[in-house]
């Protein structure tokens, strides 16, 4: 969403982001879309409620999860805050429907399956307005999300237009939703930041850098991960891991990591805040590695690929679409053999890593930069408010069409 509001923005739009609750103080999204410009609107000013509630869910988080002793206790905890947040939010329908009156957007582009923007489909719809709801996972996503989409099954209906990040992923929710008459494709947008005073981080010892950066949870597949290292390690050292993120799964990753010995193997980076420092990261590394079980189109993927670096992921959700031979290497999701197998083979080859980086800066050059994929925005708006040639005007005629329109 970020991404998308910037470009547009600087593209000669007039972007708002609406929240229904305010963000936390220290945000860094809201403080990114304020440094360039975009403002940021929360419909619900002040909900006594919904504080009270953030702030259970930060204790249950930080004290319940080591303390509750019963099987399952984190999905019934995420199931009882899903529960509470949807009937909290029910409260705000009203405010959510003046906000949209008085203000009276041309267009609302609505992001994930959360209650908020459940309540903006519907209160938008009932007033009038074109909404383009776009889904940024996939149909095959992680069973704690159900509650989500059957909640979302309801208002989809409603909408002007429903996008999907890639063709493979418009498939999959035109099947899990066929009242549909057709999902349309809006691909990511990424923007690659320079770092000229960075160059080959590459180790003088010889060892290959993979790295990670995604949330460390079970549906990312970071233990998989470790398992691969554990079986290139058998072989010979030839590769150190750099994870950056953090999540559910942060203490069983390096608990995995200290059973195995691979302390001196394997570098742990916490969380990157920004787009500096996911740029410096990325550069650090030879090859990126996502054994994702469950995707939509990844932002980690892509921002590798804007940094010409090759790609090792799982062949779930849009990922097929965004990797193709030329600049990755595609794997079944949850064989950590295989994909010690794809490491290895990345790892003894340096001109294939090279090629592959070169193919995968191209391949974001023409799917996911911001010159590729805001015409095609354009376009999917004009389509979707029925006032083409006012946002045809926008896009210039030289700009030739996205390969997934």
């Amino acid at each position: 969403m970020l991404n998308y509001a910037v470009h547009l923005h600087a593209a000669g739009q007039e972007v708002n982001v609406v929240l229904l609750y305010p963000p936390a103080a220290d945000d860094q999204y809201q403080r990114r879309l304020q440094l360039a410009g975009v403002p940021v609107t929360a419909v619900v000013a002040r909900s006594h409620v919904f504080r009270l509630l953030r702030f259970l869910r930060g204790v249950s988080s930080s004290v319940l999860f080591f303390i509750f002793l019963l099987n399952h206790a984190p999905q019934r905890l995420r199931k009882l805050w899903q529960r509470l947040l949807d009937l909290t939010s029910r409260l705000h329908y009203r405010e959510c429907r003046n906000y949209l009156t008085e203000n009276r957007p041309e267009l609302m582009h609505v992001f994930t399956p959360d209650t908020g923007a459940a309540l903006m489909i519907r209160a938008g719809h009932e007033l009038g307005i074109p909404v383009l709801y776009h889904e940024m996972g996939t149909a095959n996503h992680m069973p704690f999300l159900t509650d989500y989409y059957r909640r979302l099954e309801e208002v989809l209906p409603l909408c002007t237009e429903v996008a999907a990040l890639s063709p493979r992923l418009a498939s999959e929710w035109e099947r899990r939703f066929p009242f549909l008459p057709s999902v349309s494709v809006l691909p990511l947008i990424s923007e690659r930041t320079p770092m000229f005073s960075l160059g080959s981080q590459s180790r003088s010892d010889g060892k290959v850098i993979f790295g990670f950066a995604a949330r460390l949870e079970e549906g990312k597949g970071p233990l998989v991960l470790v398992d691969a290292l554990v079986n290139i390690h058998r072989e010979a050292p030839l590769a150190i891991l750099r994870i950056a993120g953090i999540g559910s799964q942060s203490s069983e990753v390096k608990d995995r990591v200290r059973q195995f010995a691979l302390s001196e193997a394997c570098e742990f980076f916490g969380h990157y805040s920004d787009a500096l420092g996911r740029t410096a990261f990325m550069k650090s590394l030879d090859v990126f590695v996502l054994p994702s079980l469950a995707e939509g189109t990844p932002n980690s993927v892509v921002e590798a690929m804007a940094q010409g670096i090759p790609i090792i992921a799982t062949t779930v959700g849009g990922i097929p679409d965004i990797l193709d031979s030329d600049c990755g290497l595609l794997i079944p999701a949850g064989n950590a053999a295989a994909l010690a197998e794809a490491m290895l083979l990345l790892a003894r080859d340096p001109a294939l890593r090279a090629s592959m980086g070169a193919a995968a800066k191209q391949r974001y050059e023409n799917l996911f930069s911001p010159k590729a994929v805001v015409p095609l925005m354009l376009r999917t708006y004009g389509r979707v408010t029925r006032n083409g040639h006012e946002f045809a005007e926008a896009v210039s005629a030289s700009e030739s069409s996205h390969p997934w329109a």
